[in-house]
């Protein structure tokens, strides 16, 4: 099999299995989130707090817009806003308990549908993809 075709069914695969993650994930909650304001709570957790502007930048969305969606993220108490401690004129979003809470749920889900999918490996079989991945995961940051 040629690289070219490697790489389309494996981007195709990741595709399906990210996209069956996400929809999993947003039927399950509570609220109605949109996919990207989900992706903005998610980025929130992992990179902590951030600038309108960071954000905006992250999901590729005009500054405006964003400021939009936090305005509606802030009213369902998912996130806030609070002064920068170097500079007050900043204002920082963050998550709130009930935007980690959501974060953290989407994380059980996942880990329950991929444990599902994972026990049709072996501990062998698991193993070996878990390195073949880490080798991928390597090899594409050191070319960043």
């Amino acid at each position: 099999m040629e690289i070219k075709e490697s790489l389309e069914q494996f981007v195709t695969h990741l595709q399906t299995i990210n996209r069956h993650l996400r929809s999993k994930v947003l039927d399950r909650q509570d609220s109605p989130l949109t996919r990207v304001q989900w992706l903005l709570l998610r980025h929130l957790h992992r990179e902590g707090t951030s600038t309108i502007g960071q954000l905006a930048s992250h999901l590729d969305v005009r500054s405006s817009t964003m400021s939009q969606m936090i305005d509606r993220l802030e009213k369902a108490r998912l996130v806030y806003r609070e002064s920068s401690q170097p500079d007050a004129r900043v204002r920082m979003v963050a998550l709130t308990d009930e935007g980690t809470n959501i974060i953290l749920q989407s994380k059980a889900v996942w880990a329950e549908t991929l444990s599902d999918a994972f026990e049709q490996f072996n501990e062998v079989e698991r193993q070996q993809f878990l390195d073949y991945i880490q080798r991928l995961s390597d090899s594409v940051q050191k070319k960043a």
